[in-house]
């Protein structure tokens, strides 16, 4: 077990969340590691659902983006839920510019929402007969006679199985594309969903992943299709689940369990740590609820690694500021910032989401960074508002103390090294009264500034 200190909860809340403010750190400190796994866990599915209209209204768009960025910025009680909307938004990459409607991106945006805590099966359903992603991917134009093999190949390859596994070997093959393709027809857009349409589906018999111990055969598909008296013999999403690797160990779990665990603490995990955090994840029917919770129980999660190996993406860079220095307001602008730091919500890149990493650190995207750095730092609008006297420690009568606290606040108090520390100190120019409102706008503002724009505040 890790000792649990403040260290380790602000870790928690950084990675589960986006952050907490110096408050809930400390109030998560005094807990126990379990408690505080459980109450972040804890919250029901929410069905909450963002504005958006079914046209290709920029306007709508951007009210959308905003709402769902300010949910992010304040949620207390489901920060865990939002950030798995994240997420499942890289995981099921769908763009806004190909689907053109902002209900449907809506939609699936509560879908991630409702499902993305729960079962992992029943989320792939929902995305299958999804709206947006039956526009995104094709699969309102699949239909027997004339195959689309879109979404049928970026189900296996991007959403549950990989396009190979550990050892290189493949996990499917081009005669699997066509078959799970063909078991796929049938799908139109029926207002919320998907549904199947008798006419349009492919009955019959199919063979997915031929030769191997998991072959399936027999009228597949996904669901009973309208008009038909029969259901598929087998559920095609029932077969992926069975997929077995070259280790002879379920591919699912690992491939899953690997992007999770990539996602909330470090890149390229051994298949040792995997098979441990999806041990229980298997076990329980692939509730993603119970992996969540053996990544944040586990001390690996808690090492010096996954507390420094990965780069904040935008939302987490800018979010993570905002609460860690209390700053407020509408937040409106917070999409647009997002935007300059290369990541659009609802406009991933492609069907592969967004690139993880250093290519959030490219040139053009630092340069927004710091901006957003500045924005925050000498925010005093209804957009943004930051309050420097929030950010001196009480009775505080030196630079130093006011410089601690700040790196305090952004967890890098002890990443830092000691000569950007004193760069800051300096910058103070020897003030001491804190309470000094020219000090306080200018001074400690700036301070703020330069300490975001800091190395160690981009990497968690």
């Amino acid at each position: 077990m890790v000792d649990w200190n403040e260290e380790n909860a602000a870790h928690l809340l950084s990675r589960a969340g986006f952050g907490g403010k110096p408050q809930e750190v400390a109030r998560y400190a005094k807990r126990s590691q379990i408690s505080c796994v459980a109450v972040l866990l804890r919250p029901k599915p929410s069905r909450a659902k963002g504005p958006g209209v079914d046209d290709k209204d920029t306007d709508s768009l951007i009210k959308l983006a905003q709402w769902w960025a300010k949910r992010m910025a304040t949620q207390s009680s489901r920060r865990v839920d939002e950030k798995m909307a994240l997420f499942w938004h890289d995981h099921f990459a769908t763009q806004y510019s190909v689907v053109k409607n902002v209900r449907e991106m809506s939609l699936q945006n509560r879908t991630f929402r409702e499902f993305g805590m729960g079962s992992f099966h029943r989320l792939c359903w929902e995305i299958t007969r999804d709206p947006a992603m039956l526009v995104f991917l094709d699969g309102k134009d699949n239909k027997a006679n004339k195959v689309n093999e879109n979404y049928g190949r970026e189900i296996m390859e991007l959403f549950v199985l990989g396009e190979a596994d550990r050892n290189g070997v493949a996990n499917y093959t081009q005669t699997d594309v066509e078959e799970i393709s063909r078991a796929l027809t049938g799908y139109r857009v029926d207002g919320d969903r998907g549904v199947i349409r008798n006419n349009r589906f492919d009955d019959g018999d199919k063979t997915l992943f031929a030769g191997t111990s998991f072959e399936t055969t027999g009228n597949l598909g996904v669901e009973t299709t309208l008009g038909l008296p029969f259901a598929p013999d087998v559920n095609v999403i029932d077969i992926l689940f069975t997929h077995r690797d070259s280790d002879g160990a379920l591919t699912m779990p690992r491939f899953l369990g690997r992007k999770l665990w990539e996602y909330f603490a470090y890149p390229d995990p051994d298949t040792a740590l995997i098979d441990e955090i999806t041990a229980n994840f298997i076990a329980g029917g692939f509730i993603i609820e119970d992996l969540l919770q053996s990544i944040f129980m586990h001390d690996e999660f808690y090492s010096d690694e996954a507390k420094s190996s990965s780069v904040r993406n935008p939302v987490e860079y800018a979010i993570s500021s905002i609460r860690a220095l209390e700053a407020r307001g509408n937040l409106k602008e917070l999409p647009f910032h997002f935007d300059g730091m290369g990541m659009t919500l609802f406009e991933p890149p492609s069907v592969n989401g967004w690139p993880q990493g250093l290519p959030w650190l490219s040139s053009g995207q630092f340069l927004a960074r710091l901006d957003f750095a500045q924005t925050c730092a000498s925010g005093r609008a209804s957009t943004l508002k930051l309050i420097p006297k929030k950010l001196v420690p009480k009775n505080a009568t030196t630079a130093s103390e006011v410089v601690d606290g700040i790196l305090h606040r952004l967890q890098i108090q002890d990443s830092i090294p000691s000569d950007a520390r004193q760069v800051l100190i300096d910058y103070f120019d020897g003030e001491t009264d804190f309470k000094d409102p020219v000090v306080l706008e200018t001074k400690v503002r700036g301070a703020v500034a330069l300490a975001l724009q800091l190395p160690e505040v981009h990497v968690h």
